[in-house]
C-alpha cells in the first residue's frame, strides 16, 4: 500500500513538472482594457504618430535597439496589419478610431520550482506536506511584445496586450518571426473586447 502511494505521489510530481516545463516554453498573454469605452462602431484604425513600436533592452547584451527594431518591425507590424484586418478593422484613410503602437521589451526574467509545489496538502491520503524551500532557481532572457490600442477620442490608451516569452537565441529566424507573429494573433484575437 505504501509503495502504491509513493508511486502515485512520484508519478504526480513528474506529471506536474513536465506541464510546468510545457507552459513555461509557450507564450504567456495578457489582456487589460478600459471597462468604460464603447469599442462598438470603431472600424478604423492607423499608426501612432509617433511611429509604430520602439525596442527597449533592460539589460547590456550588445545589441542595438535601432538594429532589432529594423529587423522585427516589418514581422511585428505585418502580423498587426493582418490580425485588425481578421478582426474588420480598416487601416484609415482619414482620422482613425484607433492608434495602434507596441513596445519589444528584453531582459531578465526568472523561474522557482520548489519541492511540494504541485501537490496540495492532503492529510487523508497520510502524505506529509513538503516544506517550501526553494530547490530550483532559473535565471533566462525573457521578451516581452506589448501592444496598445488608443482612442484618438479620448487620446489614451483603452486596450493593452501583453505577450511573454523565454528568447532562444538557438531557434531559426524563421522560428522566431512565426513565435511573434502567433504572439500578434494570440493578443488580437481578444480585440475588441466582448462586453
Amino acid at each position: 500500500m505504501r509503495q502504491g502511494l509513493l508511486a502515485w505521489v512520484s508519478g504526480a510530481v513528474v506529471v506536474a513538472l513536465v506541464l510546468c516545463v510545457g507552459v513555461g516554453a509557450k507564450t504567456k498573454t495578457t489582456i487589460k482594457h478600459d471597462k468604460a469605452f464603447d469599442f462598438a462602431g470603431k472600424t478604423t484604425w492607423a499608426w501612432h504618430p509617433d511611429g509604430s513600436g520602439s525596442f527597449k533592452l533592460l539589460q547590456a547584451t550588445g545589441e542595438d535597439p535601432d538594429k532589432l527594431y529594423a529587423r522585427f518591425d516589418p514581422v511585428i507590424s505585418g502580423a498587426v496589419e493582418q490580425a485588425l484586418a481578421a478582426r474588420g478593422l480598416a487601416r484609415a484613410a482619414g482620422a482613425p478610431d484607433f492608434y495602434v503602437n507596441y513596445y519589444v521589451l528584453i531582459g531578465p526574467g526568472n523561474s522557482t520550482q520548489y519541492a511540494g509545489q504541485f501537490l496540495a496538502p492532503t492529510p487523508e491520503w497520510g502524505v506529509i506536506p513538503f516544506v517550501g524551500a526553494t530547490t530550483s532557481f532559473e535565471v533566462f532572457e525573457q521578451g516581452s511584445l506589448i501592444l496598445d490600442v488608443s482612442a484618438v477620442s479620448t487620446k489614451s490608451v483603452v486596450w493593452r496586450g501583453v505577450a511573454q516569452a523565454e528568447i532562444d537565441r538557438q531557434r531559426s529566424e524563421e522560428a522566431r518571426d512565426q513565435r511573434l507573429r502567433d504572439a500578434v494573433s494570440e493578443l488580437l484575437k481578444r480585440f475588441p473586447p466582448k462586453k
